[in-house]
């Protein structure tokens, strides 16, 4: 079960990719234009993930600091629904935003 939900209001293209319920892929440019859209899309899924959801940022290619506020909303929101999260294959700069902000802990870092 692939399910895409796209970012239509711009020609910069990024997705959410739902795997499985527990499982999606972020792919493309996080910043202003896709992050309301990824930030709702973020929150359905988790809201149907069961007890656990992973996110593989692996074909994410830009962040602003959007895509940090992103992953910070969707923590709390899985916090809010009793949902385990956990973001895999973050990008090196975004990692080093998240570290230079303080939030290490809250991604479990290593």
């Amino acid at each position: 079960m692939r399910k895409n939900i796209s970012t239509a209001a711009t020609k910069i293209d990024a997705k959410l990719v739902a795997v499985d319920p527990q499982q999606a892929q972020l792919i493309g440019r996080l910043d202003r234009l896709t992050g309301k859209e990824l930030l709702r899309a973020g929150r359905q899924l988790i809201a149907q993930a069961g007890s656990q959801w992973t996110v593989d940022l692996a074909g994410v290619n830009h962040s602003s600091s959007v895509g940090i506020a992103l992953l910070v909303d969707w923590q709390r929101y899985s916090q809010h629904k009793q949902v385990a999260i956990e973001f895999v294959n973050i990008p090196q700069k975004m990692k080093d935003v998240i570290e230079f902000s303080g939030l290490k802990g809250m991604f479990n870092l290593k």
